[in-house]
């Protein structure tokens, strides 16, 4: 049967814009990362893949044309093919893995053909390495959170165990029309005031960004803050009922202070937008850009900063179906795009997993490239944090290294000592 086709959503199509220019290595890659240990079933993995493809449109579904003309085709569910790789014979097989994935996450996904690929390295006996790639025009971050539950349920019924599998309410094009029909009526008229009102006069901040030398290549650094850090960090959010989220961001405003000297910031980040009960399920690209300005209380303590930032997100949490790009603001130079500087913060899943006698360890893809000029990006790892900073050729690496070191001891300093001026943290 040929394929129905659907207009694409205002988030897909300017994502297809960054697609068409960044084509060329697999920056719009979004992958589904786990280790599967234990008793593992590649022939119920495969199924269970299948299963998820026939569930959701958004993974069958190919694009054609671009910027306003971007359109999907919706395809009838068909088998996924899992490529297997044995790497047992290598000498060393979790470092075949690790490159493997590296040069797997570097290939983008050829949207035109077919949005997702899935391949699985067999690194002992007991130990697989499954990658489900796909292109972010059919996915977000909540998305995978989604898809490694529904994937392990879908294992556990291959195996003849029980699994819950909540229903499907709205699918990917149910989301577009409703989508459309509010950005085209006046119900969001206060959200479109509002974002006015946040980004008039917006400038950026100006991290020390400079003409790549010949050669140069995006790059990627980590760093962790251990159980204690993470513990402080999330007592602290709870004990001025706010989010993990916002603590995070808090940080990274005091260490852009430290840098850029400025005391209006913004940054970018994404939110999920699922502000319908239908939504919750559904799998597809439905998040929304949102910008986060905040302005640093004079004088401030890092309580008072996080109070300010809790202020920010809340109200960006309010606003989050309008997109920014499509409100006229009159800044006539924000100083760079909006997207250069980005904080990012993974949600707080059940990373480990048991299916029978087999286990679940979901991965954060630390080789994938970033899309936008600077993102700071926060992944719970057991009780404690992994801190990514993922940055263009543009942030020299000596750089952007200060910049990861100067979170990860902020952060420590913060959580320490909340109650002291902000000036005293950022000296450490």
């Amino acid at each position: 049967m040929a394929p129905r086709s659907l207009p694409a959503s205002v988030g897909q199509r300017l994502l297809g814009i960054i697609d068409h220019y960044r084509a060329d290595h697999g920056a719009l890659n979004c992958p589904l990362l786990c280790r599967v240990t234990g008793d593992v079933d590649l022939a119920a993995l495969e199924a269970a893949l299948t299963g998820l493809t026939a569930r959701h449109e958004a993974l069958r579904t190919t694009f054609a044309g671009r910027g306003p003309r971007l359109s999907q085709l919706v395809h009838d569910p068909r088998p996924v093919a899992l490529r297997v790789v044995d790497l047992r014979g290598e000498p060393d097989p979790h470092a075949a893995a690790d490159a493997a994935v590296t040069a797997e996450l570097a290939t983008r996904v050829d949207v035109a053909q077919w949005p997702t690929r899935a391949t699985a390295w067999r690194v002992t006996d007991h130990e697989v390495v499954l990658c489900f790639t796909m292109h972010h025009l059919v996915t977000d971050a909540w998305s995978c959170g989604l898809l490694f539950e529904e994937l392990r349920a879908l294992y556990a019924r291959q195996r003849g165990l029980p699994a819950e599998l909540p229903p499907v309410r709205w699918q990917y094009g149910q989301f577009v029309t409703w989508q459309e029909q509010r950005l085209a009526g006046d119900d969001l008229e206060r959200q479109r005031e509002f974002w006015r009102t946040q980004l008039t006069g917006l400038r950026l901040p100006r991290l020390p960004y400079r003409e790549p030398p010949p050669g140069a290549t995006p790059g990627v650094l980590g760093g962790d803050l251990d159980a204690e850090v993470a513990g402080a960090m999330r007592e602290l959010a709870r004990r001025h009922r706010m989010t993990l989220f916002t603590v995070a961001l808090a940080v990274y405003y005091a260490v852009l202070h430290r840098v850029t000297g400025q005391g209006d910031l913004a940054v970018a980040s994404l939110f999920a937008n699922r502000t319908r009960p239908e939504i919750q399920r559904t799998v597809g690209f439905c998040a929304n850009m949102v910008v986060l300005r905040t302005r640093l209380p004079p004088f401030a303590t890092f309580e008072s900063l996080l109070r300010a930032t809790h202020a920010t997100t809340a109200a960006a949490f309010a606003n989050q179906e309008q997109p920014y790009q499509a409100v006229p603001t009159g800044s006539a130079n924000l100083g760079g795009r909006v997207d250069d500087v980005v904080f990012q913060m993974m949600a707080e899943l059940a990373h480990r997993v048991h299916v029978g006698g087999t286990e679940f360890e979901l991965l954060v893809p630390e080789a994938i490239g970033s899309r936008f000029g600077t993102e700071l990006a926060v992944a719970p790892r057991g009780h404690g944090l992994r801190v990514l900073l993922f940055h263009t050729p543009r942030l020299a690496p000596a750089d952007a290294e200060r910049l990861l070191d100067g979170y990860l001891t902020v952060a420590r300093a913060a959580v320490a000592e909340p109650g002291a001026p902000l000036s005293a943290l950022l000296r450490r």
